[in-house]
């Protein structure tokens, strides 16, 4: 008894490790062109992203998400890929989180469907990776560029030490409260 707990144990460990490894990359599903794309962004995620777009030029592309943002090192060149191919669609399901950088390459989708959250794109922390401050209105211009509305944009990532949501529901803004 004792050895099929052991083998179970060491089973599910590995299945941890190989989940984490995969963690803040574009995983392909060829049957229906989707990626899912699961944990903290750093610059090897966006390099993903843009790979996978740069293979499906002429392809309607889903990434399904779940992520709580991470380093933005890389993230505006993702996010022009994003909008330059035109047929991205950004899906966060019910039960998972888009937050921070992951809420910034979601509006950079041609078609949205889950919650995006926001916050003043600065940090505490006092490594370049993480550090938006000064770029802030950068990245409000690149959204106004991509035809949002600079006020909403301007609340959007203004709000410090909360996260504001825009909810998306098959491509349309919904009202939240």
């Amino acid at each position: 008894m004792k050895f099929i707990l052991y083998v179970l144990l060491f089973s599910a460990l590995l299945g941890c490790a190989e989940n984490n490894s995969k963690k803040g990359q574009a995983r392909y599903n060829q049957a229906n062109n989707t990626y899912y794309f699961y944990g903290d962004t750093d610059s090897n995620s966006y390099e993903s992203i843009i790979r996978a777009l740069d293979q499906n030029k002429d392809k309607d592309v889903k990434f399904v998400v779940d992520s709580n943002g991470g380093r933005i090192n890389g993230l505006e060149k993702a996010m022009d890929a994003i909008r330059t191919h035109g047929r991205v669609y950004w899906v966060v399901p019910e039960h998972n989180g888009c937050y921070s950088a992951c809420a910034l390459l979601g509006i950079a989708a041609a078609k949205i469907d889950g919650t995006l959250y926001f916050h003043s794109p600065s940090s505490a922390y006092k490594n370049e990776d993480y550090m938006l401050a000064g770029r802030n209105q950068e990245i409000i211009n690149r959204l106004v560029s991509y035809g949002y509305d600079q006020s909403m944009v301007e609340r959007l990532l203004n709000s410090v030490n909360i996260f504001t949501k825009l909810k998306f529901n098959d491509g349309v803004l919904q009202k939240t409260r």
